[in-house]
């Protein structure tokens, strides 16, 4: 069960727990600041709600574990019921996080770390140095050598032509 909920997870970026609360994938996309490129920032949190899976969650659970719809409705709420009435209640939702109840409140633990992937990223302007600016005044100085020294030769060939 744990594998598949992991996966239903993994594809849809929610999961409804009944009369306990949803998991969401939440993402926050990168921006400009200046010169500066700021990461995008994905994290997973807990959100303590009533509200019901869905029917296609049921479906999923059920083509996953290859059971019928209704056998995947009961079999979901029993294993919810049995983790959480455990000693150690928690539900490990792979290298997601977990999910532990403690005291009656749910408090999720995220094993995900979006830093470890993204990093802010600064741009600063190139300045040419002054060996590259040498180099292109004394290029620069020189201009007229190739176009005085095609003249000269122009000269030379129209003379010998006619000599």
């Amino acid at each position: 069960m744990i594998n598949s909920l992991t996966q239903y997870f993994a594809q849809n970026g929610q999961l409804i727990l009944p009369n306990i609360g949803m998991i969401n994938y939440h993402k926050v996309e990168a921006v400009w600041v200046n010169s500066k490129l700021v990461a995008p920032k994905e994290t997973i949190l807990f959100e303590p709600t009533d509200s019901k899976p869905s029917k296609q969650f049921y479906h999923f659970l059920a083509d996953n574990l290859d059971i019928s719809y209704e056998q995947a409705i009961v079999q979901f709420d029993q294993f919810l019921d049995n983790v959480f009435n455990n000693d150690l209640p928690h539900l490990e939702l792979g290298n997601f996080g977990k999910l532990a109840k403690v005291d009656g409140k749910y408090n999720w633990t995220s094993k995900f770390n979006s830093t470890a992937y993204f990093k802010d990223i600064e741009i600063t302007p190139i300045t040419p140095t002054n060996e590259v600016d040498s180099i292109k005044s004394s290029q620069k100085d020189r201009w007229y050598i190739g176009p005085l020294l095609l003249i000269v030769l122009s000269i030379l060939l129209i003379l010998y032509k006619f000599l």
